[in-house]
């Protein structure tokens, strides 16, 4: 009994090692146990060896349980480890054997290297000494060792095979291309037998006491599956509570971006008036010091008040005097600078003269020009980049009565405007509070097309055969101070063309306009002159093919295609696309043609460049993306309607073609997909804007949507 007995002690010496091994690897006390390695590693060899303290420890686990709740040793010490930590024996060794006590319950179904007996008779001994009666669904610490511990090293294997594989795809190709005999190999290959059995000896053998041990073996291996599987579900679990955390963290710093933006485009706006105002100070002489630590201005009223022994009618008099009858200058009343009397005098002496309206409209426009060339926005919305891929941002139902012919927008969540099919004149909207914020009125017919620059600098062309150039943040500024004086936005208007204007293209200090009469006109945007004029009279009419004469008995095209249905410039250079449906290349320096790129059967209708392809799109329903630098066509495809707009970057082609929904084109895998709804009621878009992954388009119905892309 001593022997076996001594035995049964060795074989749970061996027990607590393993144990203590896995303990020591496992993530949650790894503090701890790092915290006291060395006392650790002592503590371990004492109590195999049975000196020092582990022959106490070896004592203390051969003395019985003296009843129930009371325990002596380290039971006793775990039992009041609070008080225990308290009191002067509470040095770094004794408090580890605290921390990484295990019970008996715990300890009993670890495996010996012993015979069947022996732990038949370990396991016997331990459910005496356990008063308490585990249930058959309960798992021991050591299970749960034993479970993870599979899942560990399939872990560790995948990721070696991750590691030396280069192309992380092949093992998935592979899969899939793999018959279903390999499939079944591949079954038999991964799912084995515990303690490696055999199927041919299961099915051969007609030993019982074998088979009663596989089916044991079996069984546990089982149970070992299930906590796996149970673990795996509680980290299932817990990963969906991240997530959803996640998603909350996500919204809340999302409303954080939107409001930091928000404030930049409030405090941009202000800066642009500062700098409007100080330009307008210096420009008229009226600097003066301000005393930055009152708390009120001076007053005004005060300062133009009449001095004091003098009436107001004598001071009115004397303020309002023609400059020539005070034979000098300097008898002009000090409050008002030269160049304020000057106006003052020209007004009263020129209100109906042209000529002076030609020269203050050309001041205007030289001025607009110089100072928005030295202008640069200080942010750039970044917003929409943290929208879901063609999800809705935004819209503006009934923006117009009919339907929209033309917008165009600074920056995401900027400003806008647009032009329906009957109105004459431009809705100005605020994309981020989504509503109206100004409108421009002067044209005397519909409006054709637009370009909106970073600056608020916008040109229109019309169906008055006109070209105008406006200030947007004048007419906002008009629009919120309630001043009716709709000619002060619009800073120039470019008149020389007999017909309509399709299509318009402005960079740096060019403009360049084509018409409905056949000509192009360049015009320098510092002097509102037209510095050069190009015939296209001889672009005839579109070459319509058999196969697309149907498509002109559509409601589609009831309208006859423009002459010049797109352009585009770019310092000296200039494409366009006509009714032909020929692109050419032009040099504005010589005013020829350099190139011409043919392969469109029906008029073009939108065309767009960088500095390696231009995208068109025409009538006869196609896209095609040609490669500057050899002349070639580079790639082309189709849609069931024809093209009426397109805009692109690096990464996408964003198309509409008289549907309800956007085409999308990505440049870089070549993928097509489509954005928005494809409900009728909604209408087809008639026009598309996209920058920076912001996408603005109108339709039919009047309605203007916004989208992330």
């Amino acid at each position: 009994m001593t022997s076996n007995t001594g035995d049964q002690f060795a074989n749970l010496g061996k027990a607590l090692s393993t144990t203590a091994s896995a303990l020591f690897s496992s993530q949650p006390m790894e503090d701890t146990i790092l915290s006291y390695s060395s006392p650790y590693k002592k503590l371990l060899h004492q109590t195999i060896t049975n000196t020092g303290g582990g022959s106490s420890l070896v004592k203390l686990r051969n003395e019985p349980r003296q009843s129930k709740g009371k325990n002596n040793g380290f039971q006793n010490i775990y039992s009041t480890s609070k008080g225990f930590f308290q009191n002067s024996f509470s040095d770094s060794k004794t408090t580890f054997k605290v921390l990484s006590y295990l019970s008996d319950e715990l300890l009993e179904d670890i495996p010996a290297e012993s015979s069947h007996e022996e732990r038949k008779l370990i396991t016997e001994h331990g459910n005496k000494k356990n008063k308490k009666v585990r249930s058959k669904h309960d798992s021991t610490l050591f299970q749960g060792f034993e479970a993870s511990l599979p899942v560990i090293n399939e872990t560790i294997e995948t990721q070696k095979k991750l590691i030396k594989n280069d192309d992380m795809k092949s093992i998935t190709e592979s899969a899939d291309m793999s018959s279903s005999t390999n499939e079944i190999e591949t079954e038999d290959e991964e799912f084995t037998l515990p303690n490696h059995l055999s199927t041919e000896k299961l099915r051969s053998t007609y030993s019982t006491s074998f088979l009663k041990d596989a089916a044991k073996s079996i069984t546990d291996n089982l149970d070992l599956l299930e906590i796996q599987k149970n673990l795996a579900s509680s980290e299932i679990r817990e990963l969906d509570i991240k997530l959803e955390k996640l998603k909350t963290m996500r919204e809340l710093v999302f409303k954080r971006v939107a409001k930091i933006e928000q404030q930049e485009m409030f405090l941009e706006k202000h800066l642009k008036s500062v700098k409007d105002r100080i330009d307008m100070i210096i420009e008229f002489n009226m600097d003066k010091e301000e005393n930055l630590t009152d708390k009120e201005g001076p007053n005004e009223l005060s300062e133009l008040s009449p001095p004091s022994g003098e009436t107001t009618d004598s001071y009115a008099t004397a303020a309002t005097t023609p400059l020539e009858n005070k034979g000098d200058d300097s008898s002009v009343n000090p409050l008002l600078s030269k160049s304020i009397y000057q106006e003052l005098k020209n007004r009263e002496s020129g209100k109906n003269d042209e000529s002076l309206k030609k020269h203050r409209s050309t001041k205007k426009l030289k001025e607009s020009s110089v100072y928005n060339r030295h202008r640069h926005r200080k942010i750039q919305p970044t917003l929409q980049q943290f929208y879901e891929p063609g999800s809705k941002i935004a819209s503006i139902s009934k923006a117009h009565e009919e339907e929209i012919i033309c917008l165009d927008f600074d920056v995401p969540f900027g400003t806008m405007c647009s032009a329906g099919n009957l109105d004459h004149s431009i809705k100005v909207w605020d994309l981020s509070k989504k509503k109206q914020i100004a409108s421009m009125d002067g044209h005397l017919a519909s409006i054709s097309c637009m370009q909106m620059d970073q600056y608020s600098t916008l040109i229109t062309g019309g169906r008055d055969a006109v070209l105008k150039l406006w200030d947007i943040d004048k007419a906002v500024t008009e629009s919120s101070t309630d001043v009716d004086d709709d000619n002060d936005a619009c800073v120039y208007t470019f008149d020389a063309h007999v017909d309509e204007i399709t299509a318009i293209s402005f960079d740096g200090d060019n403009l360049v306009s084509g018409s409905q009469d056949r000509t192009i006109r360049q015009w320098d945007l510092n002097n509102g002159k037209c510095v050069q004029t190009i015939d296209l009279s001889f672009a005839t009419g579109p070459m319509r093919s058999q196969r697309d004469s149907s498509l002109y008995n559509s409601i589609l095209l009831t309208k006859e295609p423009p002459a010049i249905g797109a352009l585009q410039c770019f310092d000296a250079a200039l494409a366009t696309g006509t009714k032909d449906g020929i692109v050419r290349l032009w040099d504005l320096r010589s005013g020829k043609v350099v190139r011409t790129l043919e392969g469109h059967t029906n008029a073009i209708t939108a065309l767009q460049f960088d500095s390696i392809n231009l995208v068109t799109g025409s009538m006869d329903r196609s896209i095609r993306i040609w490669d500057l630098r050899t002349g070639t066509l580079s790639d082309v495809f189709a849609y069931e309607n024809p093209v009426t707009s397109l805009h692109f970057d690096l990464d996408r082609i964003v198309i509409a073609n008289n549907e309800p929904t956007v085409k999308i084109y990505n440049r870089k895998d070549g993928n097509h997909w489509f954005c928005g709804d494809e409900n009728q009621d909604t209408g087809n878009v008639e026009f598309v804007k996209y920058k920076h992954g912001y996408l603005v388009e109108g339709r039919s119905s009047g309605d203007i949507n916004t989208w992330a892309i």
